[in-house]
């Protein structure tokens, strides 16, 4: 590559945090810069299974995030995943490509395909450039191409850092205001439970111990009596469950690992198999315990409401080196769209929840493949 165009592409190289702006930008200067006729810009999904369309030159840059491959899949996946630049002559004879009716591949037949990566042979993304007639210097062109892929990612990186932040921040604040929303409905709720059940039966047992001082007989105080005592015993009942919805007791009576055994073995179908640590010595803040066993609650409580499952177990252990916790809960029942937020087993609000101690959620699943959740939250131990 000439100097004055690798310095051209160096300075119009934009300062921008928009990754989908840089993206485009990033597609343009390619094609202007080799004589190409399209540029597709790829980058590697959070989960580093699959590598996604983010940015490419019009009209084909209306195709973003619509454009999903699998690492390894197609000659954008392979790359991705070999970490080796690629040069097509003839797509159609290459049995790696995939095509794709929106990116119109049958205009375009000469391909050079090479993986973005930072410094460590990291690989952030893939830049797919197509010529309608072959290239002369072809291999000259893979060397420069390969040279500007590797000074683009660091951009792209960082800009797709700064919109994860972004999204991560957003979703902060919605599930904070949801979160007050949630609290106020939930004391209007304890309140209503507290006035129409627990106020209700105090009153009643009230009137009966009233009744009980001027009675007509003996037998007629022991009467009231009895009825208030009757009361009192449903109010205490009614008051220990109000506790129960505020934080499960099992949690300060049995301890988080016990807690969580006697909620699986409270499930008869499907039965519920647990695997724990035998030792259980991490230190976890008491959000941190909750959030635990009301993940695992919900996504129980998911199992018998929509899985249709024969199986499901909870397996959890401890990373020492790294501190963080593990649980698993899977099952072999019916599986859904996780990317669909409509799909009612609350997989958004999960993630919501979890974040605010500082913990991550993953989700695997498909239809007739069952589920698997993944929880990790960090922990300390004494010194």
């Amino acid at each position: 590559m000439k100097d004055h165009l690798l310095r051209q592409i160096i300075d119009a190289m934009p300062h921008v945090t928009d990754l989908e702006e840089l993206a485009d930008h990033v597609a343009e200067l390619v094609i202007g810069a080799f004589g190409a006729d399209v540029c597709f810009v790829y980058l590697l999904d959070e989960d580093q299974r699959h590598i996604s369309l983010i940015g490419a030159t019009p009209p084909y840059s209306i195709h973003r995030g619509k454009i999903r491959l699998a690492v390894g899949d197609g000659i954008s996946g392979w790359v991705a995943q070999s970490k080796i630049p690629l040069i097509v002559p003839d797509k159609w004879a290459d049995s790696r490509y995939r095509y794709m009716p929106e990116l119109e591949g049958e205009n375009f037949n000469f391909l050079i395909s090479v993986p973005m990566m930072r410094p460590g042979e990291v690989v952030v993304g893939v830049l797919n450039v197509h010529w309608r007639e072959l290239p002369s210097e072809s291999e000259s062109i893979l060397v420069d191409l390969q040279y500007v892929a590797n000074l683009f990612a660091g951009n792209v990186e960082m800009a797709a850092l700064v919109e994860k932040l972004a999204r991560r921040e957003s979703q902060l604040e919605k599930f904070a205001a949801d979160t007050i929303d949630a609290a106020e409905l939930e004391r209007k709720r304890i309140a209503r439970d507290i006035h129409d059940g627990l106020g209700q039966l105090l009153h009643s047992a009230l009137y009966h111990l009233d009744a009980a001082m001027y009675p007509e007989s003996m037998n007629a105080s022991r009467i009231e009596i009895t009825a208030a005592k009757d009361l009192v015993v449903s109010a205490i009942s009614e008051v220990k469950e109000t506790i129960s919805r505020l934080r499960p007791g099992i949690l300060d009576d049995l301890g988080l690992m016990a807690g969580l055994a006697s909620l699986c073995n409270s499930i008869k179908n499907p039965e519920v198999d647990v695997e724990l640590p035998e030792v259980f010595d991490a230190i976890l803040a008491s959000a941190a315990e909750i959030t635990i066993y009301r993940i695992t609650q919900e996504a129980l409580a998911n199992i018998i409401k929509h899985s249709g499952a024969t199986w499901a177990s909870l397996k959890i252990w401890l990373d020492y080196e790294l501190r963080i916790l593990h649980a698993i809960i899977s099952d072999d029942g019916a599986g859904f769209d996780v990317d669909d937020v409509n799909n009612g087993h609350g997989i958004q609000g999960m993630r919501e929840r979890v974040e605010l101690i500082g913990a991550s959620l993953e989700v695997f699943s498909r239809a007739n493949h069952g589920t698997k959740i993944h929880l990790k939250v960090p922990f300390s131990l004494n010194q």
